[in-house]
């Protein structure tokens, strides 16, 4: 899949990578010098508790650029307990155009 999913969650301050193809998993990791907190292959999904920056920077000398970026807040109250739910993520759509990982 050429297409990736970067997530940072203003919430909980993670970054999250979808998407990635499982041979790029460990090379991600190395990249950015840091290890995921969670590791999904299944449905190619890391974790990290680290700056999106970094990461984004890593999976642009692996060969991916960034298409489409923006924020996205979904918010709900519920009435009987006065609560309020609220999730805003930060979401970078990536790229790549050859298969190949580009050694920088």
């Amino acid at each position: 899949m050429p297409y990736l999913l970067v997530r940072e969650s203003f919430m909980s301050g993670c970054c999250l990578v979808d998407g990635l193809p499982l041979n790029e998993f460990r090379v991600l990791g190395e990249k950015c010098s840091a290890s995921p907190d969670m590791r999904d292959e299944k449905n190619r999904r890391m974790e990290f508790s680290t700056n999106p920056v970094t990461i984004l920077n890593s999976l642009e000398n692996m060969g991916y650029k960034v298409v489409t970026s923006g924020s996205f807040v979904s918010s709900s109250s519920v009435s009987v307990s006065s609560e309020k739910f609220c999730q805003r993520e930060f979401i970078w759509t990536l790229h790549r155009f050859s298969s190949e990982i580009e050694c920088m």
